[in-house]
């Protein structure tokens, strides 16, 4: 199967359920978007205070330990307290309060959105401050707790170290006393040497603090509402075609009157309007009589039977008007009058003159002219004697394969072979359907022939 004929298979029969599908999800997000109000974003750069990070990941652990903070309730709480305004402190944490790094550096920006201005740059000042506060407090506070502990230690040791001296003292030549004095001025030593180190660290590490203080947003934060209906397009495109791809797996179809004339073994003989189906003769039509003719003589036979694949048009209008054009005119009974009486002239270029003879099967010229009967298929079964029948298939755009197989079983069982297949428009639904088809019975019941099988005259109609 060839790619344009999948995507006529599914645009052709499912483009209105595409459309529902594409569309809807559209609707969907241009009516929300239209109900969200403006949300303005105030935004607060924040040093951690820490070293730089050595890699992404440290600095991927200061974004949420910063996240951490300013995201916690209780902060959140105190923050929209502080400002005195009345938010949602679920979706406030989750929704209005984001933190950012700037690439691998200890610094990150700290963004509250709001729809009110004011609002939103005062609460992520109020939030800036109290991330840095914590940042500071747990650092200081582990540094009291670390140089608490070491002097505790020095101080213990101490006390040991001298006890230690006095017994040592009374006994110097005791080598297990000096050997533990020793010891202990040595620990000692090391726990005075941390505690340098760490205050040497606290006083060159530096402590968190607001880098740029946010500012009042003059305009609102864009909605991307044009990313959010390309993407709701995508995704509503995707769906249309899952459904319709497992609809046509269903229920498969043949796109096309010349697919269908391929799929039958029999040529395509052109196309016709819908003036055409409701008894309007146009070009269209004359140029069909005219192919039908010679499929017809190609085939050998003397009717034709006229079959809508999927039954939904009232062919009288059409067989009654192809067969009119399908009448010869005087001046080609004349024409052929001249070529039976051995009369060789030839019309000039540009006469106008029709057609008197026909070239067919084994090159004999004819001049017979034999009438070509047609009838809708639904009138097959009042008439009998009309010799062999041809089939002339109507195939609008979209024909379903059970209804071809249907066809399929008609002419094997029926004998009849098919002439050719001819594309139609889609029947117009609704209200003007329905008055179409009111109009053609009206047309078939004001020229219903006496006896079956007759033909009404053409001033008759």
């Amino acid at each position: 199967m060839e790619i344009d004929e999948i995507a006529a298979r599914l645009l052709r029969q499912y483009w209105a359920l595409i459309l529902v599908c594409v569309a809807a999800p559209l609707l969907v997000i241009a009516a929300t978007a239209a109900k969200q109000p403006a949300m303005y974003a105030a935004s607060a750069r924040i040093d951690s205070g820490t070293e730089v990070p050595a890699s992404a990941a440290q600095a991927q652990a200061i974004v949420s330990q910063i996240e951490g903070i300013a995201t916690g309730k209780t902060v959140a709480a105190k923050a929209l307290q502080t400002v005195n305004v009345t938010r949602n402190l679920n979706t406030f944490v989750t929704s209005d309060v984001s933190v950012s790094g700037l690439g691998g550096s200890q610094v990150v920006d700290l963004k509250v959105t709001d729809r009110n201005p004011q609002v939103a740059a005062a609460l992520a000042k109020t939030l800036a401050s109290q991330v840095v506060q914590s940042l500071n407090s747990v650092g200081q506070s582990g540094l009291s707790t670390t140089l608490q502990a070491i002097d505790q230690e020095i101080v213990r040791l101490t006390e040991q170290q001298k006890v230690v001296t006095e017994q040592a003292a009374s006994d110097p030549k005791n080598q297990t006393l000096q050997a533990k004095l020793a010891g202990l001025d040595q620990v000692i030593a090391n726990f005075s040497g941390d505690r340098s180190r760490l205050l040497i660290q606290a006083t060159t590490q530096g402590l968190a603090a607001v880098l740029d203080e946010p500012v009042v947003p003059q305009s609102p934060e864009s909605k991307a509402l044009t990313q959010k209906l390309g993407l709701a397009g995508v995704l509503g495109l995707v769906i249309g075609i899952l459904i319709a791809a497992v609809a046509e797996t269903i229920r498969p179809t043949v796109p096309g009157a010349r697919r269908v004339s391929r799929r039958l073994g029999a040529p395509t003989l052109g196309r016709l309007t819908s003036a055409d189906l409701n008894g309007q003769p146009t070009q269209d039509l004359e140029n069909l009589a005219l192919r039908l003719r010679l499929a017809a003589t190609h085939a050998d036979v003397s009717a034709i039977t006229l079959v809508d694949i999927n039954g939904q048009y009232e062919l009288s209008d059409l067989a009654y008007e192809l067969e009119r054009s399908l009448r010869p005119d005087p001046d080609s009974l004349a024409l052929d009058a001249g070529f039976a009486s051995g009369n060789n002239h030839q019309d000039s270029p540009g006469s106008g003159s029709s057609f008197g003879a026909v070239l067919v099967k084994g090159h004999q010229l004819t001049t017979e002219h034999q009438a070509l009967h047609i009838y809708p298929i639904a009138q097959m079964k009042h008439l009998g004697g009309l010799g062999r029948v041809g089939v002339l298939v109507l195939a609008t755009p979209v024909s379903r394969v059970s209804k071809i197989l249907a066809l399929d079983d008609l002419v094997t069982s029926s004998g009849w072979p098919i002439v050719g297949v001819v594309g139609v428009p889609r029947p117009r639904r609704g209200l003007a359907g329905r008055r179409d088809r009111r109009e053609a019975l009206a047309r078939v019941h004001a020229r219903v022939p006496a006896e079956p099988g007759d033909r009404v005259k053409d001033g008759d109609r």
